[in-house]
């Protein structure tokens, strides 16, 4: 924190919120970090001491009188295209999101604020701020200071450390200035994984690897960047004709993904997938982030490579998620959200089934993938959550079958959420029945919570299995402290265990290192008879999948 203050005490900020009560709050964290805020009511006030003041920085909210939050930004970048803007706001719609990346904005934090969210946002942005004052107060100085000061702090702002490459920094300042023909973004999937499996040393060895292969794909006709921890971009330069369609999509995708690496005892094909966003032809200031909409929008729709096009109709996709909280709701409200059971086959006495949500559509069944993300920052994610957790209890009250239930991180770090089990385990004295499932992933910024949770659910009785193992943040150590009674290994790793042999060598590692542990393991998507007699000879503890048996309403 004193370092943070260090920085901004000199820093003059503009401040617009219309609610006075927020207005209050707000300025209570901001005056412990800013000496010099203006403070504006509303948008047409803000941009008015906009123009009336000399500012660093610019904190606003969206829905306001007069002139809303996405007008006002409108109006600073044509006065002003690079002061830095962060969005403290309420309003969480995808529609709100979208535009602000369009506009440039450097963060977007949604009240209630998060105290260190909000400081870890001021302390990204004035960083930022400080290195580029940094370099105009060089300048000033003596002329063979001022060079090797503002090479040294020009490399900081425009260039990676790890590969040397230029940064995002550097491509949004190389897109304004030299007009690119076209643009491509690629993203290394579930790159953590990789850090997981093998240690940072060697991803960092990964990342470097893979710079190296893109600057000889690139030679001199394009040029490459690392614009973020796990994305690279291709720029373009001189070609009118721009063939990132003809050839150089394709030799980068077979490139990065037949990647290999030396470990102390062997050389090792890694498995790499990426994704990958073009764009050409398109407005020079909105290259870059038409790219960025683009990768996103094919993240969330499984497709590995996307042109950018007004026709993808990406505001359309964000209707649908709206629609799908819609359907939840009013599912909620007629009771048409039902768990259906998947058995588990284990060698044990205890048949166990694991419950799988779904919403009752007319004459089908709606799988999560339909509905469970778009709904994840809704209060109809808490409901179904306890509908799903309810209904299993009561499925399973008369017999002496095993059941599993998932969790996230989220839902363990809700205590309202975790009262609500404890309850229902104390009511029913069913916790011997109970397997909680818990999904490890990046977002679990809170470990001692989830080690917490872990001690008390098993203190009851109550079984604790990982799920998903080895789909992308699988943390040995993690697994060590928390010491489940079950890992569930990942269908993706699963799946094709019958014809990659990368895939085996994973899991038969994963399953050597459980039984020291004392650790049961239960392979995920066995949907075949090559399949399951694959991971058979690997001696797991259960398997689950169509060929075992498919979600049935019925136990």
């Amino acid at each position: 924190m004193k370092e943070l203050i260090k920085i901004t005490q000199s820093l003059k900020i503009l401040y617009v919120e219309d609610n006075e009560a927020a207005r209050e709050s707000t300025l209570g964290l901001l005056n412990n970090i800013f000496n010099d805020i203006t403070i504006a009511i509303d948008g047409q006030d803000g941009l008015e001491k906009f123009k009336a003041n000399t500012l660093d920085l610019v904190l606003t909210d969206i829905n306001m009188p007069k002139m809303n939050g996405i007008e006002m930004i409108a109006k600073i970048r044509e006065l002003n295209k690079d002061i830095p803007i962060l969005i403290l706001s309420a309003y969480n719609e995808s529609g709100y999101f979208i535009e602000t990346i369009k506009q440039g904005v450097e963060g977007y934090l949604l009240k209630p604020i998060d105290l260190k969210q909000f400081i870890d946002m001021i302390k990204k942005a004035t960083e930022k701020i400080y290195l580029k004052k940094e370099i105009e107060l060089y300048h000033n100085n003596l002329e063979q200071k001022v060079k090797e000061q503002t090479h040294k702090l020009y490399r900081q702002l425009y260039y990676d450390k790890l590969t040397s490459l230029e940064n995002r920094n550097s491509i949004l300042k190389v897109i304004e200035e030299e007009k690119p023909f076209g643009l491509m973004l690629i993203d290394i999937n579930n790159f953590s994984v990789l850090n997981d499996l093998y240690g940072s040393d060697t991803g960092d060895n990964i990342l470097k690897n893979i710079a190296n292969l893109l600057i000889d794909l690139a030679k001199t006709q394009y040029r490459v960047f690392r614009v973020g921890g796990d994305q690279f971009a291709f720029l373009d330069m001189y070609d009118d004709n721009f063939n990132f369609t003809k050839n150089v999509t394709t030799d980068i995708l077979n490139a990065i993904e037949n990647i290999t690496i030396a470990t102390r005892n062997e050389t090792i094909k890694i498995n790499i997938a990426v994704t990958v966003s073009v764009v050409y032809d398109c407005e020079i200031s909105k290259m870059f982030k038409n790219a960025e909409v683009a990768l996103h929008y094919a993240k969330k729709t499984n497709q590995y490579i996307i042109f950018y096009s007004d026709k993808l109709n990406i505001e359309e996709h964000y209707k649908k998620e709206l629609d799908a909280v819609l359907m939840t709701k009013k599912a909620l409200r007629e009771d048409r959200v039902i768990p259906v059971f998947q058995k588990i086959e284990k060698y044990e006495k205890h048949e166990t089934y694991e419950c799988l949500v779904r919403i009752i559509e007319e004459d089908r069944l709606i799988a999560p993938v339909e509905f469970l993300d778009a709904i994840k920052k809704t209060k109809y994610y808490d409901e179904l959550t306890k509908v799903m957790i309810l209904k299993s209890f009561k499925k399973f009250s008369e017999t002496d079958m095993h059941f599993s239930i998932n969790l996230s991180f989220e839902d363990i770090s809700n205590k309202h959420l975790v009262n609500f089990l404890e309850d229902i385990l104390i009511k029913t004295n069913m916790a011997n029945q109970l397997i909680i499932e818990i999904v490890e992933s990046e977002s679990i910024d809170n470990f001692r919570l989830v080690k917490s949770f872990v001690t008390k659910m098993q203190t009851l009785g109550v079984k604790i299995s990982i799920d998903d193992f080895g789909s992308g943040y699988s943390n040995f150590s993690h697994v060590l402290e928390l010491s489940p009674d079950f890992i569930k290994i990942d269908g993706s790793l699963i799946k094709n265990i019958h014809e990659d042999n990368k895939s085996y060598i994973i899991v038969k590692t994963i399953v050597s290192f459980a039984k020291e542990l004392g650790i049961k393991t239960i392979a995920e998507f066995v949907h075949n008879q090559e399949v399951f007699d694959r991971v058979k000879k690997l001696n797991v503890d259960g398997y689950q999948g169509y060929f075992i048996s498919k979600p049935t309403i019925t136990i």
